[in-house]
């Protein structure tokens, strides 16, 4: 189960029809799971605090204020008035995607006894890593407000819970309207991906791409060559393989997915590059591929600020080119998921 930071009472709400997933909020079992994280977290809270100001006066950490959090304004309306158990409070306003209806779902297709085997990462998951991958990589085709797991249910038994670590940056948001209002936009747009979701799995094949897609992009958080391989590769997939063995017409095809103002003229060289470098990593030329990332960064890292105590030269330019590619695979995916935005440059 995900808890996402959206945060109220609902009545379950269905996200995606044809993959069986619903925003709810949590069962009570869940709620009393929550509720025994969020007080682990707060003594595990105590504990860091002591164990540093034992080496160093560190004044401004102070100890999380659960009642601080229920009486914010951000949560204004959320949380009820009046003294009570305010993680209860908490836990019974917190949201969780999850796969409601497997049995009439695309999901038995992959496999028809559960949604999400235990030795493999939820599917839950992997949807809000794709929405966090679509509204987090600079694309401006949707206005979608960004959302944050809380919680993993499979996360949590080998991983510290952040729950409340979370809850606290949500109090630090500028919010301009009522929470209630911004919650409700929240739901709206998480309703926005699951329809264009369903929009576009029209039939086997379509959700076959789609599940390879999303576990492509949940499995990978590292930003190096193997990221560069990949996000080529997912490219090279969704825009499709007839131009492939013509270089000159694919980096063409790619350099119109590249958005930013800072190419200008050098999109088609940026696209070269990339592929160039892409060869290269996928042959294990390795001397090869520093070359060529020297040459990259003499076109497109003119001005950079190289920090080398953060991370070595090959790894800032590795950096850059995963950067950008991401806002360009967010592009493409954005024109390959949405009915309404389909491209006659992908397929």
């Amino acid at each position: 189960m995900i808890v996402v930071n959206i945060f109220g009472e609902i009545e379950p709400i269905v996200i995606s029809k044809k993959l069986g997933i619903t925003l709810s909020n949590l069962p009570q079992d869940w709620q009393e799971e929550l509720i025994e994280t969020m007080e682990e977290e707060i003594h595990r809270r105590e504990y860091d605090i002591k164990k540093l100001r034992k080496y160093s006066n560190i004044p401004n950490i102070e100890q999380y204020n659960i009642k601080k959090i229920v009486e914010h304004k951000n949560f204004s309306g959320i949380f009820g008035e009046g003294s009570g158990n305010c993680l209860k409070k908490i836990a019974s306003n917190l949201m969780c995607v999850s796969v409601e209806d497997f049995e009439n779902s695309m999901l038995q297709k992959k496999n028809s006894y559960i949604d999400s085997p235990t030795c493999e990462r939820e599917f839950g998951e992997k949807m809000m890593n794709l929405y966090k991958f679509l509204t987090r990589s600079g694309s401006k085709n949707t206005s979608w407000l960004p959302l944050t797991c809380l919680y993993s249910s499979e996360k949590s038994l080998f991983e510290e819970t952040h729950v409340l670590r979370m809850i606290y940056a949500e109090m630090g948001l500028d919010i301009k309207m009522s929470p209630i209002i911004f919650n409700q936009k929240r739901i709206d747009s998480l309703l926005g991906f699951g329809e264009i979701i369903d929009s576009f799995l029209e039939n086997t094949e379509d959700f076959y791409m789609f599940d390879y897609i999303l576990t492509a992009i949940a499995d990978d958080s590292n930003y190096n060559a193997y990221h560069i391989f990949k996000n080529y590769s997912l490219i090279e997939m969704i825009l499709g393989k007839d131009e492939i063995d013509n270089p000159i017409k694919f980096d063409e095809k790619l350099s119109l997915f590249i958005k930013s103002d800072r190419y200008s003229s050098k999109k088609k060289l940026f696209a070269k590059m990339i592929r160039q470098i892409r060869n290269k990593i996928a042959h294990g030329n390795f001397i090869e591929v520093r070359e060529k990332l020297e040459e990259y960064a003499a076109h497109f890292m003119k001005n950079y600020h190289f920090d080398y105590l953060e991370y070595s030269r090959e790894n800032w330019i590795y950096l850059n080119i995963c950067c950008e590619l991401d806002i360009i695979l967010t592009n493409i995916l954005w024109e390959l998921l949405s009915e309404s935005n389909v491209s006659s440059h992908v397929k």
